[in-house]
């Protein structure tokens, strides 16, 4: 993949028909170390010529619970990913959008920005959850879902179209050992004073820190 971008939705996001685009949306809240495996993991399994995070701005399944402004989990994703170095670029189209994101908007977005060969990207227990996303079907129209699978763990295609019909040919799994992270767990150890660092960038965290997120 190329060099880092951070692009904001005013400067245009474009990319050219022959791209191979692979998209990772989510609250990232923080973004941490399970994150950039999958990122990494997608990239060299489906050989990515460009790999795009884009923070959730109205995550609408998480509203039964605290979640941090937009514009600071924007900001915390693109510093982390600026420290770390190229290969990846971030995306506030989703947190410049009104209303609650769906994910069917964005990859239409994508879409129309020029990627047409597009997978997004997700964990192997958000495949299970599909059927509760707006309108999984007509996502699987605009693009290819990408998920991480532990090795030798794949559902075959009948399975898979029990979850979303058509899901079975829509859907290239990303061999990926597991990392056993959680984001609400992170926020109560760093509100705690705990080292985090071996989870969280250190770019990332300084920001939280210095905004007096998770406190």
């Amino acid at each position: 993949m190329g060099a880092l971008t951070v692009v904001a939705e005013d400067r245009g996001l474009h990319f050219e028909p022959h791209e191979r685009v692979g998209a990772l949306g989510g609250t990232f809240d923080p973004l941490h170390r399970a994150h950039l495996h999958l990122a990494d993991a997608a990239a060299q399994a489906l050989e990515l010529d460009r790999l795009v995070l884009i923070p959730a701005g109205d995550p609408w399944r998480k509203r039964d619970r605290e979640v941090t402004p937009a514009d600071h989990r924007l900001a915390m994703t693109a510093a982390a990913v600026a420290q770390r170095g190229g290969g990846l670029e971030v995306s506030d189209l989703e947190v410049r959008r009104d209303g609650p994101t769906y994910t069917l908007d964005t990859v239409r977005e994508l879409r129309d920005r020029g990627a047409q060969q597009l997978w997004w990207i997700m964990g192997a227990d958000a495949v299970l959850d599909l059927p509760h996303w707006h309108k999984p079907n007509e996502i699987l129209t605009c693009a290819r879902i990408a998920a991480a699978v532990r090795p030798g763990a794949e559902l075959d295609r009948r399975q898979l179209d029990k979850i979303v019909y058509g899901l079975g040919r829509w859907l290239d799994w990303v061999p990926m050992e597991p990392i056993d992270l959680s984001a609400s767990e992170l926020r109560q150890r760093i509100a705690a004073g705990d080292d985090v660092s071996d989870d969280v960038p250190a770019a990332a965290l300084g920001y939280a820190r210095a905004h007096g997120l998770y406190t």
